[in-house]
């Protein structure tokens, strides 16, 4: 009897006890949070942030490691927030779902954005402004700044990694309008024209 009754007592106690897994699973929380993929690069100090969440009742909103807005979402699953004051160069930009309680948060993915306002630089070193050629091809020698790219008559220049471009033009006879524009990741541009006539040596 005494086999019996300690084989009892073993598996009687290697059984999970069905209330406490019960509460286990009460207590589990599954709530996710995830923001859109941003833009890369802003002309704006202000961006505006969205994304979808399941299971939480709010939204923090962080700018460059500082709570920058604080939204309720009232049973919606989708969100959208303008937030400001972002600093020249990169800013850190994440989200951390909440909910009422505060018993359970979750923070998403942090993303970079560039916020740039200045146009970028553009100089044209050859050929000079209003100058006449004799010969029909031209080399065109500039710069600009880095993750720039720059058009010739609506025609993409090579630009190198330190924002150098050089290339060949081939010319009407008479005067030539030459068009250069150069736009950076944020979208700021920079224009300048350069006059060019070529005649030929007789």
């Amino acid at each position: 009897d005494s086999l019996i009754n300690t084989a009892l007592f073993f598996t009687n106690t290697s059984q999970p006890d069905n209330d406490d897994v019960s509460s286990k699973q009460k207590d589990a929380f599954y709530g996710s949070i995830e923001l859109d993929t941003p833009n890369i690069a802003t002309t704006a100090a202000t961006i505006v942030v969205s994304g979808q969440s399941t299971g939480f009742d709010q939204v923090e909103f962080y700018l460059n490691n500082v709570k920058a807005h604080m939204t309720e979402l009232d049973g919606e699953t989708l969100f959208s927030e303008e937030i400001g004051k972002l600093i020249p160069g990169e800013n850190k930009i994440y989200a951390v779902g909440k909910t009422s309680k505060k018993s359970s948060s979750k923070k998403t993915d942090v993303f970079t954005v560039l916020y740039k306002s200045d146009a970028p630089i553009l100089k044209i070193e050859r050929p000079e402004n209003n100058t006449t050629v004799s010969k029909q091809e031209i080399e065109i020698v500039g710069s600009t700044d880095r993750d720039t790219t720059v058009h010739l008559n609506n025609m993409p220049i090579v630009v190198d990694l330190k924002g150098e471009f050089v290339t060949t033009l081939r010319l009407k006879e008479g005067d030539n309008t030459l068009n250069f524009q150069a736009t950076d990741i944020a979208g700021n541009t920079t224009e300048t024209m350069i006059q060019v006539r070529y005649a030929r040596d007789d």
